[in-house]
C-alpha cells in the first residue's frame, strides 16, 4: 500500500454568509470571495448587493474574460447584445469575450448577484474604482472608460 503524506492534501475553502473581502462601491458592495488565489489564477467569485437605482457600468464588452451572473434576490435588468431582460432570483447570464452587456437595479428594492470573473484580473478595477469612490471622486464617462481599458474592457457608446 502506497503511504500517502499529510502535505499531499490540498484543503477546501469554505466561507460562511457575510465572509469574504469587502470593496466599497458606494451604492454597491462587493464581497470578493474567490480571487484567484485558490485556483491557478484562473477564477474570481464576488457577491455584489445594488442598491435600487444604484449607477451601475455604461455597455461594455471584456477583451480576454469571460463573466456571468447568477441572481440570488431581487430583481435586475440585463443588456446582454441588443438584447433586454428582467431577470429574478434564479437567473443565470453567461457573457462571453466580446459580448456586449451591463446590468442595472431599476427596481425599488436591493437585488444581489453572484459574478464570476475567468480569470480574475476585472477584480483590480473594482478595487481601482472603490479607491476612486473612497476618495470622492466620481469618474466621468472618460474616466471610466480609460479604468475599463486598462482591463481589457470596452465601453460601448
Amino acid at each position: 500500500m502506497t503511504e500517502i503524506s499529510k502535505d499531499a492534501f490540498v484543503h477546501a475553502v469554505i466561507l460562511k454568509a457575510g465572509e469574504g473581502r469587502t470593496i466599497p462601491l458606494g451604492p454597491i458592495q462587493m464581497l470578493v470571495q474567490e480571487d484567484g488565489t485558490h485556483t491557478r489564477g484562473t477564477l474570481g467569485i464576488a457577491e455584489l448587493s445594488v442598491a435600487p437605482h444604484a449607477p451601475t457600468p455604461p455597455p461594455h464588452f471584456h477583451r480576454t474574460f469571460e463573466e456571468s451572473f447568477y441572481v440570488l434576490e431581487g430583481e435586475l435588468e440585463f443588456l446582454a447584445g441588443t438584447k433586454t431582460l428582467r431577470a429574478g432570483a434564479g437567473t443565470f447570464v453567461m457573457v462571453p469575450i466580446g459580448a456586449v452587456h451591463t446590468f442595472s437595479n431599476p427596481t425599488g428594492k436591493a437585488a444581489r448577484f453572484l459574478n464570476t470573473f475567468t480569470p480574475p484580473r476585472y477584480l483590480g478595477y473594482f478595487e481601482e474604482l472603490s479607491q476612486l469612490i473612497q476618495a470622492g471622486v466620481t469618474p466621468d464617462s472618460r474616466q471610466f472608460a480609460e479604468l475599463m481599458a486598462r482591463y481589457d474592457t470596452v465601453v460601448v457608446s
